[in-house]
């Protein structure tokens, strides 16, 4: 909820805003960190016409400046953004990172999350009048949040021509992240780690794009088998999965009903081959409309996107310099031009 106006009154504690006079001698924030929680019922937003609105933070707010600039003396403000409590729907897809809007505060609930969309750059003087609460409880979830603080103002844009591709992924998988209660989006939250987009050799080329999806899974859940020791799949299961010409024939949420069933210790080919199948079934349907423009479908190489399944700890560093993580705000339709 926004307020039009600055208020007349209102404790310290209530509001961060700019005081009246602002002393020269530096403020003092070495207790300060990054992710730490503020008590705060209101922080100032700039209006379109330079104006003070006045946004409404009942959860408080998180500091989101790097701790070295919240503790450097001689800068005298920084930023924060409010807490918000995402629906239980939401929350582990925002929490995977998702949805970059939204950064996870641990230590502030499972559903807390730093609201990104809402910035509001504070005097330190202000801050220094408050208690810090730790928003993170170690230098690991720390790392995290920083990490996913910068992802909301690096992240890659993808070319206007790949978006079409990826609508469908986006249409019938990654939406179904956070619903547990279905195999697919238990597969996608419990075991997969990221989807991420690989250009080969890099996206400077230019179209058309080499592309694969990765789909990089957690440690334990891929079996561990050499290239020459790779095992047929059983002809049943090659029967189900793929079609006389080699194309998957199933959705991935059968895939992912199937992955549930036989488990992390299930027959190790099995496993093996479902998941092939599951990365195969994601890019199945990565076709754009056939009305679309001649750059759209020309922008994908021998017009299909690869997969590969992989984990978090097989993934050479180098891929993933060269690839993207999908999430949802990345294939928003381009702007009309």
């Amino acid at each position: 909820m926004a307020e039009p106006s600055v208020p007349a009154g209102g404790a310290v504690e209530d509001q961060l805003g700019t005081p009246t006079s602002l002393s020269s001698t530096p403020t003092d924030l070495s207790d300060f960190q990054q992710a730490d929680l503020l008590k705060a019922d209101r922080i100032p937003l700039r209006g379109p016409s330079g104006e003070v609105i006045w946004h409404s933070t009942p959860d408080g707010v998180a500091i989101i400046s790097q701790t070295c600039d919240v503790v450097q003396p001689n800068k005298a403000y920084l930023q924060v953004a409010p807490i918000v409590r995402l629906p239980a729907s939401l929350v582990k897809q925002a929490a995977k990172g998702a949805m970059p809007g939204y950064v996870a505060v641990p230590e502030a609930g499972p559903d807390a999350f730093a609201d990104l969309d809402h910035i509001a750059t504070v005097s330190k003087a202000h801050v220094a009048l408050l208690a810090p609460q730790r928003g993170v409880a170690d230098v690991a979830a720390m790392r995290v949040f920083g990490m996913r603080v910068g992802r909301r103002f690096s992240r890659f844009a993808f070319p206007d021509a790949v978006v079409p591709w990826l609508e469908p992924l986006k249409r019938s998988v990654i939406r179904k992240a956070g619903k547990t209660s279905s195999p697919l989006g238990f597969v996608l939250d419990e075991w997969v780690e990221s989807l991420r987009l690989e250009c080969a050799p890099s996206w400077d080329v230019g179209p058309p794009y080499q592309l694969t999806l990765l789909v990089i899974v957690k440690p334990g859940l891929l079996p561990v088998v050499l290239e020459d020791e790779m095992p047929e799949p059983p002809a049943e299961l090659t029967q189900w999965l793929w079609d006389e010409e080699g194309n998957v024939s199933q959705r991935p949420a059968a895939i992912a009903e199937r992955l549930v069933k036989v488990g992390v210790s299930g027959d190790r080919g099995e496993r093996l081959w479902l998941w092939e199948g599951f990365g195969q079934s994601l890019v199945a349907d990565c076709q754009p409309d056939p009305l679309v423009p001649s750059d759209v479908l020309n922008a994908v190489a021998e017009g299909k996107i690869d997969a590969e399944i992989t984990t978090i700890r097989d993934i050479a560093y180098e891929r993933v310099l060269r690839s993207e993580e999908i999430d949802v705000e990345h294939l928003s339709p381009p702007l009309p031009r």
